[in-house]
Order: C-alpha cells, then sequence, then structure tokens
C-alpha cells in the first residue's frame, strides 16, 4: 500500500479518525491507504505512547506497521529500550551468544537484564519512567535527553557492578557479551564524538585514508581514549565499509598490536572466518544449480577476503607464531577450514562448463554464463590462492593447473570449428577474454596470448 502523495505537513484529524474507527478490515484498509505520511507519523507517535501508558502496544500499531516500514518515522522508545540505545548497532536476534564474536549481543538476554535492574532500582526507574512520559507529553526534546541520560548511566553501572552470572535468563555463554555491553555503555559518551569525527573526515576527499592523515592528528585521539582505543576501532570497525581503511589509518596502532584477544584482532578474525562461510555457503551446492546472484556475491565475498588477508600479513601480530601455531588463529586458513577442496574442484568443473555456454551454448545459458564468466573469472584465481595450504604439488595447485591447461584446450576446439565464420570468431574474442586472462594469472600467458590474437583474427 502507498500512501497520498501529500506533503509531510499535511496533517488530516479526519483521516486519522477514520482509521482509529473503522469497523471492518475493508475499512480499515482503506483508510489505512488514505491516510499522509505525517498522519502516519503522528498516528504511531500517539499509538506508541498509548502503549507507555498501558504496558503493552495496542492492535492498531500492528496494522499500522505496512506503512511504517515505508515512513520509517522516529520510534516512541520507553525506558527500558532507552537503556540500551548506546548499543543498538551491536544489538543481534539470534538465540544465542557467540564467545568469539562478543560484540553481538543477541537482543533476548536485554529482557532479563533490565527485570534484574528494575527488581533492584524499583523507585528509582518508576521516578525515570514518570519523567520520561512527562517528557513525551510535552514534547520536551531536552527532558528527553536528561532522561535517557540517566536512564542509560542506570544501565552502566548495573552491568558493571552486579554479579551478571546470577540474573536469571542469563546463560554462562553470555557473559562475554554482556562484559563487552558493560564497556559500551561506560564508555559511549567518550568514543562517539570521536566516531562521528572519524565519519565526517572519511568523506572528505577521495580517498579516506588520505583524508583521516591530512585532517586529524591520531595520536590525540590515542592519548584521549587511552585504553578504550581497542574499543573504538572495533566501532570504526563495524561503522565503516572497507575496514582496511581503518587498519590502514592508524598504521601505528596496528603495527604495535599485541594481543591476540584484543577486540580489533578477534573482530578482524572474525571477518575473514564469516566472508569465508559465505563462500562456503555459495559452494555447497553445486554452482550451476545456484542463482546468478548468489555466484557473484561469493566473488565479491573473495575478493574482500582476499584483500584483508593481503593486508593482514604485513600486521606483525596476525604472521606470529607460536608453538608452531598462529597467535591469532583463522585468518589465512580460513577457506580450507570452511569449504572442502571438493567442492573447490567443482566450482572449477563448473567454470568450464560456464566457458562451453558461452562458446557453444544454447542462448538462455549462453546469457548466463556470459554475464558470470568476467565475475568468476576473477573469483577462482583467488579462491585457489586461498585454499592453497603451501604443501608441495597440493590439491589446490593441481586444479590451478588442469584450470588453465583445460580453458586453453576448450578455446582452442572452438577455434578449431570449421564452420565458425570470421565474424562470429571475432565477436567471440571479447567474451572469452576474461578466461583468457585466467590462463595467464595461472602463468600461461604465451598460451592465453596466441589463442586471443587468433580469436581476433
Amino acid at each position: 500500500m502507498t500512501g497520498s502523495p501529500a506533503a509531510p505537513t499535511d496533517l488530516s484529524p479526519a483521516r486519522q479518525e477514520a482509521f482509529r474507527t473503522a469497523s471492518s478490515a475493508e475499512a480499515q484498509a482503506r483508510a489505512l491507504a488514505a491516510l499522509s505520511d505525517a498522519d502516519v507519523v503522528k498516528l504511531a507517535r500517539s499509538l506508541e505512547f498509548e502503549g507507555l501508558l498501558e504496558g503493552s502496544p495496542p492492535e492498531l500499531l500492528s496494522v499500522l506497521r505496512p506503512r511504517l516500514r515505508q515512513v520509517r518515522p522516529p520510534r516512541v522508545l520507553g525506558v527500558e529500550r532507552l537503556a540500551w540505545l548506546p548499543a543498538h548497532r551491536f544489538l543481534a536476534d539470534r538465540p544465542l551468544a557467540d564467545p568469539a564474536a562478543p560484540w553481538i549481543v543477541p537482543r533476548r538476554v536485554l529482557a532479563p537484564l533490565w527485570a534484574a535492574l528494575e527488581a533492584g532500582n524499583h523507585d528509582l526507574v518508576d521516578q525515570l519512567r514518570r519523567r520520561h512520559l512527562v517528557a513525551l507529553f510535552d514534547d520536551d526534546m531536552a527532558a528527553l535527553d536528561r532522561v535517557a541520560t540517566q536512564v542509560g548511566d542506570l544501565a552502566a553501572f548495573f552491568l558493571n557492578n552486579a554479579d551478571l552470572k546470577a540474573v536469571p535468563g542469563v546463560q554462562p555463554g553470555d557473559l562475554p557479551c554482556l562484559a563487552f555491553l558493560a564497556q559500551v555503555l561506560k564508555w559511549h559518551r567518550l568514543i562517539m564524538p570521536n566516531v562521528r569525527y572519524f565519519q565526517q573526515v572519511s568523506g572528505v576527499g577521495p580517498s579516506t585514508v588520505q583524508s583521516l592523515r591530512l585532517h586529524t592528528n591520531w595520536y590525540v585521539v590515542y592519548e584521549r581514549l587511552e585504553e578504550q582505543f581497542d574499543l573504538y576501532i572495533l566501532y570504526l570497525f563495524e561503522m565503516t565499509a572497507a575496514p582496511i581503511d581503518v587498519i590502514d589509518a592508524f598504521p601505528f596502532h596496528f603495527d604495535t598490536l599485541s594481543a591476540p584477544d584484543s577486540l580489533a584482532a578477534q573482530w578482524l578474525a572474525h571477518r575473514c572466518d564469516r566472508l569465508a562461510r559465505q563462500v562456503a555457503e555459495a559452494l555447497a551446492k553445486p554452482p550451476r544449480s545456484q542463482p546468478a546472484e548468489t555466484l557473484s556475491d561469493m566473488a565479491e565475498a573473495l575478493a574482500g577476503l582476499s584483500r584483508l588477508t593481503e593486508r593482514l600479513a604485513r600486521v606483525p601480530l596476525f604472521t606470529a607464531v607460536r608453538d608452531g601455531k598462529p597467535v591469532v588463529r583463522g585468518v589465512f586458513d580460513a577457506i580450507p577450514r570452511r569449504v572442502p577442496m571438493e567442492h573447490v574442484e567443482r566450482a572449477c568443473d563448473s567454470y568450464l562448463d560456464d566457458l562451453h555456454d558461452v562458446m557453444l551454448g544454447p542462448p538462455d545459458k549462453q546469457a548466463r554464463a556470459a554475464r558470470l564468466l568476467p565475475r568468476l573469472s576473477l573469483a577462482l584465481p583467488l579462491l585457489l590462492a586461498l585454499a592453497d595450504t603451501g604443501e608441495k604439488n597440493s590439491r589446490a595447485a593441481r586444479a590451478r593447473f588442469r584450470l588453465g591447461e583445460k580453458v586453453a584446450e576448450q578455446v582452442d576446439r572452438y577455434l578449431r570449428n570449421a564452420d565458425l565464420a570470421p565474424q562470429a570468431r571475432r565477436a567471440m574474442a571479447g567474451q572469452v577474454a576474461p578466461a583468457l586472462e585466467l590462463c595467464r594469472r595461472f602463468g600461461m600467458s604465451e598460451d592465453a596470448g596466441a589463442l586471443l590474437r587468433k580469436l581476433k583474427r
């Protein structure tokens, strides 16, 4: 459903009342469609306020949700949600906490935490709730900010001083993420101004890293944040599209990073593992049965993983070895751990089928293959490089040699087709050029160049 094209100032009490008093589903649907965006904002605020007064959201709010997803008005939050607002970017809808990623906080822990907080501070919470309702009713933004600050401070004090193991509903596996949540609530007012500055400076000029170095004295930031600089780096990783930009903006920090259990080291290892899992999920089924978009996303994940591991290879902590094992695990072996070599070899075979379809396949298969071949021609060398364990004559090395040979063989066989018109052959040169570039990447430059010249002749 779409609202009327009325301007945001077009408020109509009559339309809002018609929606509230509709006596049937059909009438309600008509009234919902007639609401302007401004009506939706006004109704949402009114209904959410009613929910805070009554203790549960009105039914009409669920009817309004399709329009709320379109308009996305500011939410009216109760004090129990204001308490966790500083950590909202770290909350996730998942049943279990991950000890390897304590910054991913399951939302389910918030309800038992708030219940314990309120039970131990009943009078204070009741006072804050009444102040909050009055500020909402008066639309007093300054008073709302004061309440939000006080509620956040109360939650921070509770998390940093209570025995969280004794809170009903908290599981032992939740404790690392609760310790992280306590850290965020305690320090967010110190960290966030510096995070916002990073975001503003990132948009200055064509290069994020150059802009940051030109506009900022990061040593001053480092001194100001002291022990919380690690948490600051985590914020930046979570809020920046390219984690390599963060590493390059703080070379002094990463060159001296020595703690494998630091948030930065854990986050980077987790990111490598997450990208490898994305590749593994895409290759778990035969690539020819996968949607083209899934394979394109896999190629993007491989490119991201390759760039990240290449940069981490220049960070001393990630190349350090202790007792014959990496100090930070799960970075450079992410693909061998997550992707069976059989799936890598199957992806190579599927690539050869796609190459055949580009040259000789029916029109429907040819169109799909032509769309995928350039992406996969870049992705497969990365996959084989990341899958290589470094052993002599490894399966990945053999697969790389076989793939290069087979690509050259297929293109040569196409050229030997006696019925091939010169015009069709020259048109095909652009289509198979990515496959020949793959051969060049595998050390077959002379063969690839000779085949391309024959195609263009």
